[in-house]
C-alpha cells in the first residue's frame, strides 16, 4: 500500500526536511546532507559520503537519516524508496524502526538490511505491516561505504505522518559538499540545552572521549589530573550564573534522551553537567593559536558587497588528534532565547561547547577570541572566575550590557573586563560600521591583571600597519605588553601595506598565508577557516554573511571549500520566539555629507571633532577622510566626508 506522501527532497531550501533528523552516530566526516544532483526525480537526492583516511578506520559507520513520526495500518503497509551507489563495491543501507518518542537511538532495530551495488537508480520497498497501528519512526543508516565514495535516496513514500510529538526546540541541518552541520536551538536556557544535548550526544561524548580527558597522545589531560587537580580548582575558583547551570543540565538530560551512553572510559563513570562546565564555561584546558585581519570604511569600499562595511576573516589553529575531533564535531549554533534581556546569535563553536567564541549578534555585534601570551593566573580569589566562553557569551547575548543604549564593541569590552581571566586573551571585537557604530573594530588584549583595548590608531606599533582602516591579531599582545616577534603578524602587516584594500576573496587569500597545515610532530592544524560580514548580517540578511570550513582527515581547514550561511538561513523557520525589529543602518549614511573645504562651525556649541579610530582632531582642517562630530558632548548620528 503505497501510502498518503512522497518525500523527494525538492521542496524546502534547507535539509533536512522538517520533523527529519539526522544522526552521525560515529562522529566521523561523513553525514547526510542534500545536494544537486541527478536525481530519482528533480535535482536533488539525500547524499551520504565517506572520505576518511584514518589508520585503521576503512569504513564509515552509523549515520542515520530519520522520518517524521510515521503510523503504518494495515497488513500490506510498506516504505518505498529509490537508492543510488556510485560503486558496485557492496555498501550496506539498514531500515530500523524506532517506536519510542523522542526516538532514542538505543530503541532502533533493523528490519531489513540492504546491499546497494547498483550505480543506477533502484527502487526498494521494506513493509512496515507488523507495525500496524503503532507510531514509529523509521531510520535509513549508512553503513561500510568505501573510501570516496557515496550512495543516495530519493522518493521516499511513506505512511501518513502522525501528530509530530514536541522533541525539543532545536533542529540540527546540514549543508555540502563538504557536508557541515549547523544547529537551531531556541527558547530557556534549559530547552535550548536540551535541544542541544539530543542532537549532538555523540559528538559530545567522542569529544570528551578522544580530546578533554584521557587521550595523552592527543594533548588532552590525564584522568588524575583532570579529577584531582582540574575539577577542585574549578570548583573553588569558577561561578556559574544558574542559567548555564540550567544550560549544562539541559545538555545532559538531552543526551541521555538520546540514548547515548554517558559513561567515560578513562574516568570510569558517566559525565555530569561539572564535567560540561568545566569546558565550556572555562575553555582553559585547549590553547587556540589563531589569527584573524579585518577592514572597513575606504578598505572595502570597492567590494561591490561589502560597500564599506566591516569584513573579518579568522582562522582557529590548534591541536588536533584521532578523528581530527574538533574539527569533526564542529559546526554553527544558532542560539534564539526567549529572554527579553537577550537576543539572537550564532557561534561557530564545537559541540558540548555553548560559549561563544567566534559569534555575531544579531545587532551586527561580535567577536573572536585568540589564547594571548601574557597569562597571569597569581592570587585570583575563589569563586571569581566567570570563565572566558561563558563571558564572551554573556558580551553577545544580552542586550547593551553596558548599558549605553547602544550595542556595539564597548559592550564586549565592558562585560570582558569585570569578569575575571584566568589566561591572557587577544579579542578581535567588531560590528557593523554605521552612523551608530564609528569605531567598528578594536582588539581587547586581556590577562588576569590588566586589560586594553586596541585600536587601528596603535597601528603604527613596530611592525606597522600603514592603514586607519584595518586590525591584524594574532596570539600576541601588542600595547598591554612589548610585542614580541611574530611572524604572522608580520606577514598580516606586509600584506596589508601592500594594499590596504579589501575585498571578500582577497581577505581570505591574506588569511590563508598564515593559516597552519597539519604537523606530525605537534598535530597543530587549522581547523577552523572562516569569514564574517557583520554589515551584510543586518543590511541584507538574505545574503550570505558567513562562510566557514572545517578541517577534515588532517587536512587543514582553509585548504577546504566553506560553505557560505545567510542570517535568514541560520534562523530560518525557528518558532515560538519574539521577533525584535531591528532597523537597519542604510548605506546611504555613509557618508552622509561632503565637504569639500574647511569646516566651519558654529561658536554657540562646543565642537570636536574625531577621526574613524576614535583620536580626536586637533584643528577643523583635517586631511581629506571621514570624520565623526561630537557636538556639546554627543557624537552626532551623521557621517563627514572630507575632500
Amino acid at each position: 500500500m503505497f501510502c498518503a506522501w512522497t518525500e523527494t527532497f525538492e521542496s524546502q531550501s534547507y535539509f533536512p526536511p522538517n520533523d527529519w533528523l539526522i544522526v552521525n552516530e560515529d562522529a566521523l566526516d561523513a553525514v547526510w546532507f542534500r545536494t544537486v544532483c541527478q536525481g530519482h526525480s528533480g535535482v536533488y537526492a539525500a547524499i551520504c559520503y565517506y572520505d576518511t583516511t584514518y589508520s585503521g578506520l576503512a569504513y564509515t559507520n552509523k549515520d542515520y537519516l530519520i522520518t517524521p513520526r510515521i503510523l503504518p495500518q494495515g497488513s500490506d503497509t510498506i516504505t518505498s524508496f529509490w537508492c543510488i551507489s556510485t560503486t558496485t563495491t557492496p555498501c550496506t543501507l539498514d531500515i530500523m524502526v524506532s517506536t519510542t518518542s523522542p526516538p532514542s537511538m538505543t530503541t532502533f532495530v533493523i528490519v531489513q538490511s540492504l546491499l546497494l551495488t547498483s550505480t543506477a537508480w533502484t527502487q526498494r520497498t521494506v513493509s512496515l505491516s507488523s507495525y500496524s497501528g503503532t507510531p514509529i519512526y523509521v531510520a535509513f543508516r549508512a553503513r561500510r561505504i568505501p573510501l570516496q565514495q557515496t550512495i543516495g535516496l530519493d522518493d521516499i513514500t511513506l505512511p501518513n505522518m502522525t501528530a509530530q510529538p514536541h522533541i525539543c526546540n532545536g533542529r540540527l541541518r546540514t549543508k555540502g559538499p563538504p557536508s557541515q552541520k549547523y544547529l537551531q536551538v531556541w527558547g530557556t536556557h534549559y530547552e535550548m540545552g536540551f535541544a542541544h544535548g539530543y542532537f549532538l550526544a555523540e559528538e559530545i561524548m567522542a569529544v570528551f572521549i578522544h580530546k578533554w580527558i584521557g587521550n595523552t597522545s592527543y594533548h588532552s589531560i590525564t584522568p588524575a589530573s583532570y579529577e584531582y587537580g582540574y575539577l577542585p580548582w574549578f570548583r573553588e575558583k569558577y561561578y556559574v550564573p544558574q542559567k548555564f547551570q540550567d544550560e549544562a543540565q539541559g545538555v545532559l538530560d538531552g543526551m541521555v534522551a538520546k540514548g547515548v551512553s554517558l559513561y567515560h572510559p578513562a574516568l570510569d563513570r558517566d559525565l555530569t553537567t561539572e564535567d560540561l562546565l568545566t569546558i565550556t564555561a572555562g575553555g582553559d584546558t585547549t590553547t587556540f593559536l589563531c589569527s584573524s585581519l579585518s577592514g572597513w570604511g575606504q578598505s572595502t569600499a570597492s567590494d561591490d558587497t561589502l560597500l564599506g562595511g566591516f569584513i573579518i576573516a579568522r582562522n582557529v589553529d590548534g591541536r588536533v588528534g584521532l578523528y581530527t575531533t574538533l574539527a569533526n564535531v564542529s559546526l554553527i549554533i544558532a542560539y534564539s532565547p526567549s529572554d527579553p534581556n537577550e537576543q539572537r546569535f550564532f557561534n561557530v563553536s564545537m559541540a558540548g561547547i555553548f560559549g561563544a567564541f567566534s559569534c555575531l549578534n544579531e545587532h551586527g555585534v561580535g567577536m573572536s577570541q585568540n589564547t594571548g601570551n601574557q597569562p597571569e593566573t597569581n592570587a585570583i580569589p575563589p569563586n571569581s572566575l566567570l570563565g572566558d566562553f561563558l563571558s564572551s557569551r554573556l558580551a553577545v547575548e544580552m542586550r547593551d550590557p553596558d548599558g549605553s543604549g547602544v550595542n556595539d564593541i564597548y559592550d564586549i569590552d565592558s562585560m570582558k573586563i569585570h569578569s575575571e581571566h584566568i589566561r591572557s586573551n587577544d579579542i578581535h571585537c567588531y560590528s557593523s560600521y554605521d552612523a551608530s557604530h564609528p569605531i567598528p573594530g578594536a582588539v581587547l588584549e586581556i590577562n588576569h591583571i590588566a586589560d586594553t583595548l586596541r585600536f587601528a590608531s596603535y597601528n603604527y606599533i613596530p611592525p606597522p600597519i600603514n592603514s586607519t582602516w584595518n586590525l591584524a591579531v594574532t596570539n600576541h599582545d601588542r600595547l598591554l605588553y612589548t610585542p614580541t616577534s611574530c611572524w604572522r603578524y608580520q606577514r598580516l602587516a606586509d600584506s596589508l601595506n601592500s594594499d590596504y584594500q579589501l575585498t571578500t576573496p582577497r581577505i581570505m587569500r591574506i588569511a590563508n598565508t598564515v593559516a597552519i597545515s597539519y604537523d606530525a610532530g605537534t598535530s597543530h592544524c587549522t581547523y577552523h577557516s572562516m569569514v564574517l560580514r557583520s554589515n551584510v548580517a543586518i543590511e541584507h540578511p538574505d545574503w550570505p554573511c558567513v562562510g566557514v570550513s572545517y578541517a577534515r582527515c588532517y587536512r587543514p581547514a582553509y585548504s577546504q571549500g566553506k560553505q557560505w550561511y545567510s542570517w535568514d538561513e541560520l534562523f530560518d523557520g525557528v518558532p515560538g520566539v519574539k521577533e525584535v525589529a531591528i532597523k537597519p543602518v542604510k548605506k546611504s549614511l555613509l557618508p552622509a555629507t561632503i565637504i569639500a573645504g574647511p569646516i566651519r562651525l558654529s561658536k554657540d556649541h562646543n565642537w570636536r571633532l574625531f577621526d574613524i579610530t576614535g583620536r580626536e582632531v586637533p584643528d577643523l582642517n583635517p586631511a581629506p577622510g571621514i570624520y565623526f562630530v561630537e557636538i556639546d558632548g554627543k557624537i552626532q548620528q551623521r557621517i563627514i566626508r572630507i575632500r
